[in-house]
């Protein structure tokens, strides 16, 4: 049974068990896995790719655990997530299975149950963040949390499909 409103809800406030290296380390595994391409589209070899992964600055994405918006409404921290990983574009591919991976890691060490995600739901979401991140202005480590047409996607996403249980 749900709780009551969004506004009852608990909320990410512990960050603690990320560092960037398990940005870096989940981007890898999708790297790794036959089972869903890894593609650039640039011919990029896969020791080229990893080490792409592995340069990403651990400053920029400890920018993403120190700044998160831990007072926003859960749902709207969901946003704010999805905006930060996938709109900064950290990777050469897998941004929305990075965020979403490393999202389901912190509402489950933040003792946040959740009813599951719809996974046609969650396509059309990264087909639609695809398309408004081609066509808004990029996202900088200073506007990580800014709440424009793909954060709307991303809050329209939440709204639909996240309910938070009582942690069991």
């Amino acid at each position: 049974m749900p709780l009551d409103g969004p506004d009852e809800w608990p909320r990410i406030t512990d960050l603690s068990h990320l560092e960037p290296e398990n940005f870096k380390f989940r981007n890898t595994q999708f790297l790794n896995d036959d089972d869903q391409p890894y593609d650039t589209g640039m011919g990029y070899t896969q020791p080229e790719l990893r080490r792409q992964i592995w340069n990403v600055r651990n400053g920029d994405l400890r920018c993403v655990l120190e700044e998160f918006p831990q007072d926003e409404p859960i749902r709207e921290q969901c946003a704010l997530w999805m905006h930060a990983v996938v709109g900064k574009h950290f990777f050469p591919d897998a941004n929305h299975r990075t965020a979403v991976a490393l999202l389901r890691r912190l509402l489950r060490q933040n003792e946040i149950a959740y009813k599951l995600w719809s996974i046609d739901r969650l396509k059309e979401a990264r087909e639609q963040s695809h398309a408004v991140r081609a066509e808004i202005e990029p996202v900088h480590l200073d506007t990580l949390w800014r709440q424009d047409r793909l954060y709307d996607v991303w809050l329209r996403f939440f709204e639909d499909e996240l309910f938070v249980h009582p942690y069991r």
